[in-house]
């Protein structure tokens, strides 16, 4: 009887030390890949270019279907990025907070840390090299280049495979040395002071120094993001009060890139350079001040993102400077006979490419100036192109190449699913009133807000205050410039309390109607009526 009790007691022991060192294995795992995350996160072995982490969401883009991406930007608007990249970033360190709680399970392992620092290193490297060492690469190659640094693509790789492995080996004695310690302690401690002594040596495993720097640092990165995240999203809600200005401010001009939220390219000019290549006969390169040079072309613009919904925010008119694109193009002997496109390439591993005809067109720019001051950073800057009549997805940003190409060039969110036609659809919007506005009956109040229409321009907008049973004829504010948003608006009076709903509809110059077949934004843009509701008292 007795050694079977003792025998009970030996089984539950090992159970409860088994438990406790798997718990241990999560933990060390945990903290370790935070630090590594950290590392990736801040560039660290990769000039400050976080190349790695920006490899990492390009896999997550691929493998988020774009009708959810879609959906993310719709409806969390300037938040869905940010969410979204902390959130893969998150997953990487809970993935390999699981390497470390399989590793621990591992019963050759579980009393060796030194071998399971080394398989721990393994389990890191491998899968991370598989999902960004291609990527990783090229967005280094990009960000170089657009700082005039040129090296050969074998030695961008091997310092990609280099700043892995480091972040593997960082995950690795951070776990190994987490289990070093609570395998030490176990050895040395006698059984009946053990449990007190273990939950604080997993407590401790805890406050490693890397784990504590990188779970800090992470805090403060998440906290700044989604700070200025809501910001921005709060702007944008604050404007819609009335009539929005001809021009937009910069500082309220819409941002949409591929980057997650703070991790656009920021260029130095002086080391900066444009390339032109490809199907030309004399190739060149360009500095910012070369461009600068070159006959300059003034003149108002509105972009509006592929991602703007139904009476969305993604939209604004700014006046912009810059060079023509055939000007470069001919200054570079004209472009091939067998070209089918120009393609761009940019800072951020961004690609993009128009026809030639478009490319041609005297009105395409290559933009360095927005509303008389040099871009900023998250508008492009040195450099980005304007092309008549298409969404921002055509107007690529920290452009570092152009290269006329023979064959049918896909840019980056085109071989996402997105359209390669991208010709803006005709829109308008209310921006007042908002929904919140206490209407009443025989009180004249302004309805009124912004239609565009690419590069067909807007012949006449009308205004339904009965969900399109009847319309009114709306005035229209004459366009800053052929390629403009135009504002319109009207006075009106309910006739009688109760529920309202209000709809607006836009005519392009060719004379065709705003369709009210309504459709998501993917792949094409939205269609449809932007319609506001009401509540008229008496």
């Amino acid at each position: 009887m007795q050694a079977q009790r003792e025998t009970k007691v030996n089984t539950t022991d090992s159970r409860t030390m088994q438990r406790r060192a798997e718990l241990g294995g999560l933990l060390a795992g945990l903290t370790g890949g935070l630090a590594a995350t950290a590392l990736l996160t801040g560039g660290v072995l990769t000039g400050g270019m976080p190349v790695v982490a920006l490899a990492l969401w390009e896999r997550a883009l691929r493998v988020m279907p774009m009708e959810v991406f879609g959906f993310l930007i719709v409806r969390l608007k300037f938040l869905a990025k940010p969410l979204a990249f902390w959130g893969m970033l998150g997953s990487v360190v809970i993935a390999l907070g699981v390497v470390g709680y399989v590793l621990a399970r591992w019963r050759a392992l579980r009393s060796r840390p030194v071998a399971g620092g080394a398989a721990a290193w393994v389990l890191a490297f491998v899968p991370l090299t598989a999902l960004t060492v291609g990527p990783a690469s090229e967005f280094l190659q990009a960000r170089l280049e657009a700082e005039g640094v040129l090296l050969a693509p074998a030695a961008i790789t091997l310092q990609i495979l280099g700043a892995l492995a480091a972040y593997a080996l960082v995950f690795a004695l951070v776990y190994a040395g987490g289990r070093w310690l609570l395998t030490r302690r176990r050895v040395v401690r006698p059984s009946n002071g053990g449990d007190m002594t273990r939950r604080e040596l997993l407590r401790r495993s805890l406050l490693l120094a890397g784990g504590v720097a990188a779970g800090s640092t992470l805090a403060r990165m998440i906290q700044t993001a989604s700070g200025r995240a809501i910001a921005l999203a709060a702007s944008v809600l604050a404007k819609i009060t009335g009539l929005p200005p001809d021009v937009t401010p910069t500082k309220e001009f819409y941002v949409v890139s591929k980057n997650p939220f703070g991790l656009d390219p920021v260029l130095d000019a002086a080391k900066w350079s444009l390339d032109i290549s490809g199907l030309v006969s004399r190739p060149r390169r360009l500095s910012y001040e070369d461009v600068k040079a070159l006959p300059a072309v003034e003149r108002f613009h509105t972009l509006e993102c592929i991602s703007n919904e139904i009476g969305g925010d993604l939209i604004g008119n700014a006046r912009w400077k810059g060079v023509r694109l055939a000007e470069l193009l001919t200054r570079a002997g004209g472009v091939g006979p067998r070209t089918v496109k120009v393609a761009f390439r940019c800072a951020d591993g961004y690609t993009e490419s128009i026809p030639v005809k478009d490319a041609m067109n005297p009105n395409t720019l290559v933009a360095y100036e927005m509303n008389g001051a040099p871009l900023t950073p998250k508008h492009g800057f040195p450099v980005r192109l304007l092309v008549p009549g298409y969404f921002g997805m055509k107007n690529p940003k920290w452009i570092t190449r152009i290269e006329p190409v023979d064959h049918d060039f896909q840019g980056y969110w085109e071989r996402s699913g997105w359209t390669d036609d991208a010709v803006v659809l005709t829109m308008s919007k209310f921006t007042t009133p908002s929904p919140r506005v206490a209407a009443r009956v025989g009180q004249e109040i302004g309805v009124g807000g912004v239609a565009y229409a690419g590069s067909r321009g807007i012949r006449a907008v009308q205004f339904s205050p009965d969900n399109g049973t009847s319309w009114l004829p709306a005035e229209v504010k004459p366009a800053l410039g052929k390629y403009t948003w135009v504002l319109w608006g009207r006075l009106w009076k309910p006739a009688a309390p109760g529920d309202v709903t209000l709809v607006v509809r836009a005519q392009d110059g060719t004379g065709q109607w705003q369709t009210a077949t309504e459709t998501g934004t993917l792949p094409n843009g939205a269609t449809g009526y932007h319609r506001v509701r009401l509540r008229v008292r008496p």
